[in-house]
């Protein structure tokens, strides 16, 4: 497994009880860019936002299902630091182990344990070794029905090092972000609509250090946000739902602005037999200081099943969102995505992807600063996948990712930068 990659993801499409079908499907993300928190609502597994994938080996210890995948990889890094001059290269080590635990308690019950632990040395090109650790997914959700409603409860924790999933780090090779939710969704179906209330509470501590060992103020911060967010649900069609949505946070940072925002949209998601779909649109009502106009967000995914061996991902998101503590930055976003099994065996998939940003407020308490500004970032992500046996898997992945800042070019900072990386990664499914 390459360096601090969102794999091993699981999500499921129209997650509801009683009459809903359940689209459960294992997915696989495909970029190594994992968005940062938006303000309306905590980070998650977005559905669809990856490919489907053949399911792993499993086996059974009682009455958990088990998945345990070990792999260990080597990657090198042409630019660690994302610097635009006085470049320092990486090669790096890295070992990882896999964790699904699932217990199906009954058809409304079910217990799910998640773990992706990863160890990772790093050899720097300026004489200098670490080793890191990341822990790219982590989650316990316990799902029960209670009366008439159906109540999930869950905690997710991530430790991300891969800078450039923050659009607008730079001069970091480390980023250290801590980011850990508690949250609780209940539903209560009604016939006619599913009425849901989901309340969590998300800690965020980020400490981003340069492949010198030393701190990054602009990539430094620590968040605590609490959200709110009853939904209103009516069912098109047994796979497909469409209603309204609504967050109300409160977020607060030692040393910067807190943000209060208010967030309200209609949204529909579902699937057929080779086509999936979300959609969600709304407007964002945001307190802070300095003020931020009222502003929209809009997310739209969809993944079509070609073939048995094509299938293709689209998706595209305008959003306020947090980079470092409690900065805000608006940002668009389009992502393109085809997966292609070119024999049994071997399995190739490419995933470019735009970043349009204009950060609204700083640490500082400025709008737009010079050291940092509007930027763009755009890469790609290719990578080809042989299973030369049932349990064994060997991928070979190149990523290439740019960033450039307005900003830079008027004062020659060093906001611009270009990464190529390559990696290979060998693993097995006990």
């Amino acid at each position: 497994m390459a360096r601090d990659r969102c794999v091993n993801f699981r999500a499921t499409l129209c997650r509801h009880f009683l009459y809903t079908v359940t689209a459960a499907i294992p997915l696989a993300l495909i970029t190594s860019l994992c968005a940062q928190e938006p303000v309306r609502t905590a980070q998650e597994k977005l559905p669809i936002q990856s490919f489907r994938r053949s399911p792993e080996a499993f086996f059974y210890l009682g009455p958990f299902q088990e998945v345990l995948i070990g792999s260990a990889g080597v990657e090198y890094n042409d630019n660690v630091n994302l610097t635009q001059s006085n470049k320092i290269s990486d090669v790096s080590l890295n070992q990882s182990l896999s964790l699904n635990n699932t217990w199906v308690i009954s058809h409304l019950s079910q217990l799910e344990f998640d773990f992706t632990g990863q160890l990772i040395e790093n050899f720097y090109g300026n004489g200098r070794n670490q080793v890191t650790f990341a822990v790219p997914d982590s989650k316990i959700e316990f799902r029960f029905p209670f009366l008439d409603t159906q109540v999930r409860l869950y905690d997710t924790f991530s430790y991300v090092q891969n800078p450039t999933s923050n659009p607008t780090a730079t001069n970091t090779a480390n980023l250290n972000n801590l980011t850990n939710t508690i949250g609780a969704v209940i539903d209560a179906d009604l016939n006619v609509t599913v009425l849901s209330l989901s309340a969590d509470y998300t800690y965020n501590d980020q400490s981003g250090t340069n492949a010198q060992g030393q701190t990054n103020n602009s990539t430094t911060g620590t968040r605590n946000s609490f959200r709110v967010g009853p939904k209103l649900s009516f069912r098109l069609s047994q796979t497909i739902l469409y209603g309204l949505g609504s967050s109300l946070t409160r977020s607060t940072a030692s040393g910067a602005a807190n943000v209060n925002s208010f967030s309200v949209g209609p949204f529909i998601n579902g699937k057929t037999r080779d086509f999936d779909f979300d959609l969600a649109a709304g407007v964002n009502f945001v307190s802070t200081k300095p003020a931020v106009p009222t502003n929209y967000y809009v997310f739209a995914a969809a993944r079509y099943q070609i073939n048995r061996n094509t299938q293709l991902l689209f998706s595209a998101s305008h959003d306020l969102i947090f980079t470092t503590g409690t900065q805000l930055t608006e940002e668009t976003v389009f992502r393109i995505g085809t997966q292609l099994g070119l024999t049994r065996f071997i399995t190739f998939t490419a995933s470019p992807f735009v970043n349009f940003g204009d950060v609204k407020t700083t640490t500082t308490g400025t709008i737009n600063s010079v050291s940092t500004g509007p930027y763009t970032q755009f890469g790609i992500e290719a990578s080809l996948a042989w299973k030369p046996r049932t349990r064994w898997s060997t991928t070979l992945t190149y990523d290439f990712t740019r960033r450039e800042s307005g900003a830079a070019f008027a004062s020659g900072s060093s906001n611009t930068y270009t990464q190529n990386t390559i990696a290979f990664s060998l693993g097995y499914a006990f």
